[in-house]
Parts: C-alpha cells; structure tokens; sequence
C-alpha cells in the first residue's frame, strides 16, 4: 500500500494494539512504516498483526524518516521527551493521557507544539460521544443559558488495575504494564490521573469555564494511587462544579457518565450508559432527546482519526488539544495537593506561566 500518510507508532502496548493500529489500518490514505516497543517482542509480534514493514524497540528509530503523524502510547513519565521529539520531527502528535506527570512538563510539550507549528492532541475521546457534543451545542448555542453548576460522576473500571492488575479491558490479546498504573512517578497518579483527566477535559471543552481552584478529597488517604475521587470546583467568573470518580469492580461493560449541568435558563441530565438525555427549560418545558442524539458510546478510535485529519489539513478539536490538557494537568496537581494538605487550592489562571 503507498500511503500519501505516513505513521509511526511509539511504545505500543495493549491500547495501541486495540484502538490506534486498527484505526491507522483503517484508513487506506495512511501508510503506517513503523512500530516499536520497549520489548522487542512486542514490537515484532505488533508488526506481522498489523502487516507494519518496521519494527524496533528503540522509539528513536521511528522518527528517523520524519512521518507525518506519530502516536506516543508510552507511560506518562517518558511522554515530553518522546512528544517534544516528534514534534520536532516535524510530525503531527497524538499522545495518550494522562498527559503529563506534572504541570511543568505539560506546559513544555505544549510550547514545544507550538514553536514545531505542528498540531499535539491528547487522547480526550470522549469529546466525540454523541451526548457530549450535545451537551457542548446546547451550552454553546445559549439554550442553557450562564453556566452556574456542574455536577459530573464516572465509574470505571479500572480497581483491578490501579491495584497491580495487568487486563485493562482494551479487548486486546495483549496486557497493560503493572507499573504503568500503580507507580505514580510513571503514571502521574492513581484514579484523578487515569479517569478523572476525562471528566476535567470534557467539563472544561463542554463549559468554555476554566477552574479557578478546588477542594479535594482522595481514597484511600494518603496514598499516591488513588482509587475513588470527591472534588468541588470554583470556576472562573462565577458558578461551581463536583466532580467524583470511582474505581469500580468489573460489573460495568461501559464506563459510566452521569452529567448534570445546571444554567439560567434550562438544567441538562445526560445518562451515558443508559443513552438519555433530557433538558429542562425554566418554562417547565421538557425536552428528552433521541438514543441516538444521546449515546454514550465510547470510540476508541476517535483520537487517531483526528490525528490523521491534522495531517490532512483540517483544524484540531480544542476538546482534544494541547492547550485544553495542559489545564487538565494544571486542575489534577491542585486535586492532589489540595488532598494531602486538606486545604482549598488555587489553580493557575490561562496565561500566568507565558
């Protein structure tokens, strides 16, 4: 196949092998040249699934002819120097979430993004369910009104994992790093870095509201993975959120949304799993929208499509950006010192760190 796209996959591991190679094969446009992986046995056996012509355990190797997008799945502790690599590569990046171990190094591949002039997206997918767009248009177009409350909650289920487990649940034959997820020097963080970053993105893309600071509560105390999350938010220029997540047992076969969101004009309640929507209008008019209108069906492969939408010209969703991310990092440091010193937290304003 020639390909007038080229891609490269970094550090692939289980969610490579069930959501960014099936999506790069599934697009005829896109030639992908090489794979690698710490355990070149890995990268060997993702190469002959995948039909990859290259394959190597040194990530380096799959920069060294410039592709034109690359996907970075590796641990969150070696994202900067393998995003800000690619970058200056001059290829388009998709790196998986959590974005970043800590602020500043968000901040970096951010500033390094901008000064390649190549587009960076975080792996925020969420943004392309059916009933988050809803809730964004409607919010958007008015019909909400001033957003004054957020209430948000996300089950998981991700215990096992965050415990030492190794399956995932990517639906892949393949299994998930233990220390990935139960080290936080790699990973950045237990259940606020893995599955709560959803919820400040999608929050933050879905409001147009920037946190101002929060006031945190994690579980167990006083440990660096955390398993369940409480949180209440200010927001800038008025209005709150409460956002909480919980590290289920498996008993869920889709992570599961529950969104309230409260506005002067109308209130919103989406269930995700259920697939319902209905808003409320001060008028008492109800509106309860189509399963359609309202899924919440998760694909796995929306990020990579816009990946390779990037190299095709088109304009980055800011629900996936860089810029939206490094806020969600910025949000998720202050949630963990707000929890080990039991204090409120300010959150650095847009611009504060130029």
């Amino acid at each position: 196949m020639s390909g007038e796209i080229t891609a490269a996959v970094i550090s692939a591991g289980a969610w490579s092998r069930s959501s960014h190679l099936p999506a790069l094969r599934g697009d005829s446009q896109v030639d992908v040249t090489m794979v690698t992986s710490q355990s070149a046995d890995r990268a060997r056996e993702l190469a002959e699934e995948f039909a990859i012509p290259h394959w190597s355990s040194d990530w380096r190797d799959a920069l060294k002819n410039a592709p034109s997008i690359a996907i970075v799945s590796s641990p969150p502790v070696a994202h900067e120097e393998q995003v800000t690599a690619a970058l200056r590569a001059g290829s388009h990046v998709l790196v998986e979430k959590p974005f970043a171990v800590d602020s500043a190094s968000a901040r970096r591949m951010h500033l390094a993004a901008q000064e390649a002039g190549r587009d960076l997206l975080v792996g925020f997918g969420w943004v392309a369910a059916p009933t988050f767009e809803l809730a964004r248009s409607l919010v958007a177009s008015g019909e909400i009104g001033d957003v004054e409350l957020v209430d948000c909650h996300l089950d998981v289920n991700t215990r096992a994992l965050l415990s030492g487990g190794t399956d995932g649940g990517w639906g892949a034959a393949d299994v998930s790093e233990s220390r990935t997820y139960t080290d936080a020097a790699t990973s950045g963080g237990g259940a606020v870095a893995v599955s709560m970053s959803h919820q400040l993105g999608l929050v933050h893309w879905i409001t147009g509201k920037r946190f101002a600071s929060v006031d945190a509560h994690t579980f167990p105390p006083g440990v660096d993975i955390d398993l369940h999350a409480t949180t209440n938010f200010s927001f800038e220029h008025g209005g709150s959120a409460s956002l909480s997540c919980a590290s289920t047992h498996p008993y869920l076969a889709r992570p599961q949304w529950l969104l309230r969101i409260y506005g002067s004009k109308a209130q919103l309640a989406i269930d995700s799993v259920s697939d319902a929507a209905r808003m409320v209008q001060a008028n008492g008019n109800v509106t309860d929208f189509t399963p359609e209108q309202a899924s919440g069906l998760y694909d796995a492969g929306a990020p990579t499509k816009v990946l390779i939408d990037c190299a095709r010209g088109y304009d980055a969703p800011t629900g996936m950006s860089g810029a939206l991310a490094v806020h969600v990092v910025e949000a998720s440091d202050a949630i963990y010192q707000s929890a080990r010193t039991g204090c409120r937290v300010a959150i650095a304003a847009e611009g504060a760190h130029d």
